[in-house]
Order: C-alpha cells, then sequence, then structure tokens
C-alpha cells in the first residue's frame, strides 16, 4: 500500500534525473552479461523505440522488465522497459553504461517536484497542476495531475503499472502532503500493454474544487476526460482575458467551462457562450458557473452544428475560442483529423467578428505545429477572411519538452487576428 500524506522536504541535489549522455560508438561498452539484451534493428535517440525497431532478444525478461538495449553492432545503447506485446516493445530510461535499478522512478519523481515547486513556484497561482508530464519528465507511461491534495496519475505502460505503488510512495516522499490518489488508464491502453487496473480502480465518485489565478473549479477525479481536468490550458486560459474586456465570447467545446469562467470572470467579457455535445461535461461547466458568479449561456449541441446554425443567422462573436477532443489519435487517421479540423476551424472563423480573434486548438500530438498552422489559415482564408497569426503557444511550463522526447509537445493554441 502507499503511504498515507506527510510533509517533506525536496533536495535538488539528490533528484537529478539519469539523463541520456552518448559517447562515441567505439568507445561504448557491451552489455553486461547476465541481464536480458534487446538487439536494435535501428537506433533512435528518442524515448519509444517501435516494433520496427527492434531484433532479437537474449535472455527472457518479463515484460514491464528493465533490460539492456544494444545498438545493431551489439554495444551497448542503454536501458529501457520492455514489454513484448506492445507497439512500443521499448521505452528508453537511460543511455548510461551502470543499470539503472528502480530508485531512478523516485529520482525523478522528486526532481519533477523541484521543478513545480521550487522553480515554477506554481503553489502561488494555483493548487492544481501536471506533476509528471511523462516523457518530459524521463518518466514515460506515467502522467500524474495534482488537485489540491489529491493525485490523479495515469498510466500508459505495462512497467509504470506494475511499479504503482513505488510511484505513489515516491510522491508522498517528495514533500506532498496526499489525501488519496486516482489511478486511471484507459481501456485501449490496457488492452495495448497487457493490463487491468484491478483493485487500483477507484469507482469512487471523487470530486475535489481547484482553484488557479483565482478561479475556482470543480472537479471529477474519477469520471472527467483524462485526469478530470486540463491543467494545460492554464496559461492559455489566462492570456486570453487581454482579449475580453467589453467583448462578445464564444467558446465552443468548452468542456468545463475553462475559458468560459476566465473570460466571465477576470477578463471581464461583455457576454460568453459556451458550446459542448458531453451533457455531463455541461453539467460541470454549469457549476462552475455558478461557482464564480459567472453569467454564461451554455448551449447543448454539437459544435459543429452549433457553427452552421449561428453563421445561417449570421450571428458573431468578438472571440472565439475552439478547443477540441483529439482528431488525430493515429497517424492512420491523420488524413481525416486535419480535414475535420479544417471543417471546425472554416465554420469558426465564419462567426468571427471583423478585427477578432480565433484562438484555436489542437491536443494531438501527431499533428506538428506547421501542419496545425497551415490548416487553420487554409480555413479561414476558405471562409473568406484573412487570418494575422500573432502566436503559438503551448501547454504550461509544467508540461516540460525533452528535445529528443519531441512527442511530449502536444497542445498547439494558434491566435489568429481576423480581417
Amino acid at each position: 500500500m502507499a503511504k498515507t500524506g506527510h510533509p517533506g522536504s525536496f533536495d535538488p541535489a539528490r533528484s537529478r534525473p539519469d539523463r541520456a549522455r552518448p559517447v562515441r560508438a567505439e568507445d561504448a561498452p557491451t552489455p553486461p552479461p547476465g541481464v536480458p539484451v534487446v538487439h536494435l534493428k535501428s537506433a533512435s535517440y528518442g524515448t519509444f523505440l517501435y516494433r520496427r525497431m527492434v531484433g532479437r532478444v537474449d535472455g527472457k525478461p518479463q515484460d514491464g522488465d528493465i533490460v539492456a538495449v544494444a545498438d545493431k553492432g551489439g554495444r551497448l545503447f542503454g536501458w529501457g522497459f520492455y514489454n513484448s506485446r506492445s507497439q512500443i516493445p521499448l521505452r528508453m530510461i537511460s543511455h548510461e553504461p551502470q543499470r539503472p535499478d528502480e530508485s531512478f522512478i523516485p529520482a525523478r519523481i522528486r526532481q519533477a517536484a523541484v521543478l513545480r515547486r521550487d522553480v515554477l513556484r506554481l503553489q502561488e497561482t494555483t493548487d492544481a497542476c501536471r506533476l509528471v508530464h511523462a516523457e518530459g519528465d524521463g518518466l514515460s507511461g506515467l502522467v500524474a495531475d495534482r488537485f489540491g491534495q489529491y493525485v490523479v496519475v495515469e498510466l500508459f505502460s505495462l512497467a509504470m503499472f506494475r511499479r504503482i505503488e513505488a510511484v505513489q510512495d515516491a510522491f508522498i516522499d517528495a514533500g506532498l502532503s496526499v489525501r488519496n490518489f486516482v489511478v486511471r488508464a484507459d481501456k485501449r491502453v490496457c488492452e495495448q500493454e497487457g493490463f487491468r487496473l484491478g483493485k487500483h480502480a477507484d469507482r469512487t465518485d471523487r470530486r475535489t474544487t481547484i482553484t488557479e489565478n483565482g478561479v475556482a473549479f470543480h472537479v471529477r477525479l474519477t469520471t472527467g476526460h483524462k485526469t478530470g481536468f486540463f491543467c494545460d490550458q492554464r496559461d492559455n486560459r489566462l492570456a486570453m482575458t487581454r482579449f475580453t474586456p467589453g467583448r462578445s465570447v464564444l467558446d465552443v467545446c468548452c468542456y468545463t467551462g475553462g475559458f468560459s469562467c476566465y473570460a466571465a470572470g477576470l477578463g471581464g467579457a461583455r457576454s460568453v457562450a459556451a458550446v459542448d455535445l458531453d451533457e455531463n461535461a455541461l453539467a460541470v461547466a454549469r457549476e462552475n458557473a455558478a461557482l464564480n458568479g459567472a453569467d454564461i449561456r451554455f448551449h447543448h449541441a454539437d459544435a459543429f452544428d452549433f457553427l452552421r446554425a449561428a453563421r445561417a443567422e449570421a450571428r458573431a462573436w468578438d472571440v472565439v475560442v475552439v478547443d477540441p477532443s483529439k482528431f488525430v489519435a493515429r497517424r492512420e487517421h491523420m488524413e481525416a483529423g486535419l480535414r475535420k479540423y479544417a471543417d471546425l476551424n472554416r465554420l469558426a472563423a465564419s462567426v468571427v467578428s471583423p478585427g477578432g480573434l480565433l484562438l484555436t486548438c489542437s491536443c494531438s500530438g501527431l499533428v506538428s505545429q506547421e501542419q496545425f498552422v497551415q490548416t487553420i489559415a487554409r480555413a479561414a482564408r476558405s471562409a473568406g477572411r484573412t487570418p494575422q497569426v500573432l502566436r503559438v503557444t503551448g501547454a504550461g511550463p509544467d508540461h516540460p519538452v525533452l528535445a529528443d522526447a519531441p512527442e511530449s509537445a502536444y497542445l498547439k493554441a494558434v491566435w489568429a487576428r481576423l480581417l
């Protein structure tokens, strides 16, 4: 069982993760004897090594074990988590010659906690943030968000599932006061990775209330999408408020009302309308509006249908926010997903007042920033508008991106003035 919460201290000197320090091929050692070795057909310094890159396996590693990884010349390439049944059979965790032991996970969790508390000082503006951002914190397969005294852990790999209790203990040892942990995993991930949450599944309808930048939100920890709330948009929600004083705002795909509540409160908007098809999310959004004393008009509708009707009625808003769910989950969805982004944003562009702002987002990590910006530009032009891109932003700094793990940079937010 995981430890119960208690305060602790941070020690940055003890929390440095074991990061990659590649050496010249001729100087690289061979894997030590007696450990399972996975030989690569081709090597890449990214975190994910896919099936097509993996050759033979020496030894009999169990799925979820740490194994040595050798390049095609037989030299030690590093160490990774192995899962024979996964589409990602290797998740690299180190390129050091020494075999990492299980202590590397607590060390990296401490380092992640130091970043959020001592460097970013997020506790000064919010009691909700991302504690571990998978590859961005050197912990592939693990995402964790803090909501007050709750920590919601989302698992994406068998290796992290096998170590869940050690992960929970590590958060406590890193100095977090935790009332309870909620462990979540998508059904499809469980099937692909080969695990079931079992006793770790929390079927209690756990709820809490968090605050960021003075705006309060109810969070449903066990039933909401992903971990229950999108901390990644915190900085974008705040930045939007500089454009909303005295303006009309439309929040498309509003989920639980993040952008809407900011616009109606801190943003001083003249009027706010919000649209979503998810009745459960809208119920929480209405609760959040009431919690903040925000006057928001909610619409239970499909975003495409709502925008078509608004266009037909020649309705327009000064600021339109578009933040849909992931349209490109796999590479084979790319073409259809980009068309969907284009269609949605063409409709959105048609209801932006002349000179108004379109803030449009994509959480599809497979779609590059360049692809998304080009898609938005074409969509705006097809709506008869001239897009003036002011900037492109991403997730907050509690969602760090390592240079050799660009897949961590999934969120793109395009700020475009439409002429």
